[in-house]
C-alpha cells in the first residue's frame, strides 16, 4: 500500500465517526481493491454532497493527483467520489487535466471518463461538454453528467435533451446503464427553468423506462 492511499484511509477513518452518512469503511491490502466503502444516498454520484468535501485544499490536491494518475487502488465507489472532488476542486490539478482534454481520446472506455466531471471548473466547459456528448459512449458518461448537471448553460441542458431521446433511437441501454437515473437528475433542475413543453419528450421517455424497469 503506498503512501497517498494509506492518507486516504486515515482521513476516511478520521471522519466517519462525525459523518452522516457513511455507514461502512472497508480496508484491504490484499484484495483487489485497498478501500472501499457504503455511503447512503446523499452521496450518489449526481448528488451535491462528495464525501471528500471535508479535505483542505492541500489534502484534496493529494487525492485528486492520484486520482488523475492512476496510483490508487479502489472500488468504483470510491472513484465516483473522487470524480465529484474534481467537479469542485479540479483547478487544483489544471497542470495534469489540461493537456489530458487534449490528448486523450474520450471515446474509448476506461475510468478516464470519470476525469470529465472537470469540465464543471472550466469557463468554457459547456461547450466542451457539448462536444463530448457526441462522442462518450453509452455506459461512460459517469464524470460527463456529473459535470453537465453543475454547468449552467441553457446551450447544453438543450443539447441534453435532444441527445437523450437519440440515444434511446440508437438503442441505447439507458437504464442498464444509468442513464435514466441521470435522467432523473437533469429533469429536477430543467423542470425549474423550463416550459413543461421543451421537456415533454424526455419526460415521457423517463416515466416509460421507469414503466418498463
Amino acid at each position: 500500500m503506498n503512501a497517498i492511499t494509506q492518507e486516504m484511509i486515515n482521513y476516511l477513518r478520521e471522519i466517519k465517526p462525525r459523518t452522516i452518512g457513511f455507514m461502512e469503511l472497508w480496508t484491504d491490502s490484499s484484495g483487489m481493491d485497498d478501500i472501499d466503502f457504503s455511503l447512503d444516498a446523499r452521496y450518489d454520484r449526481l448528488a451535491s454532497q462528495c464525501i471528500f468535501d471535508q479535505c483542505d485544499d492541500a489534502q484534496a490536491k493529494r487525492f485528486l493527483e492520484a486520482f488523475l494518475t492512476k496510483q490508487l487502488r479502489v472500488n468504483w465507489s470510491v472513484l465516483e467520489q473522487l470524480s465529484k472532488l474534481l467537479a469542485v476542486r479540479g483547478h487544483l490539478v489544471r497542470s495534469i487535466m489540461d493537456p489530458l482534454l487534449d490528448s486523450h481520446d474520450w471515446s474509448t472506455h476506461d475510468t478516464r471518463v470519470l476525469f470529465l466531471s472537470y469540465l464543471a471548473t472550466r469557463s468554457d466547459g459547456a461547450d466542451l461538454a457539448m462536444q463530448l456528448l457526441d462522442v462518450v459512449g453509452d455506459d461512460f458518461r459517469d464524470g460527463l453528467f456529473i459535470a453537465c448537471l453543475r454547468i449552467n448553460s441553457e446551450e447544453l441542458d438543450r443539447k441534453l435533451i435532444r441527445k437523450f431521446p437519440e440515444w434511446e433511437e440508437e438503442g441505447a441501454a439507458l437504464h442498464d446503464t444509468g442513464n435514466i437515473y441521470a435522467l432523473q437528475q437533469f429533469l429536477t433542475k430543467w423542470l425549474k427553468r423550463y416550459p413543461y413543453s421543451d421537456l415533454e419528450k424526455v419526460v415521457k421517455l423517463y416515466f416509460r423506462h421507469k414503466e418498463q424497469n
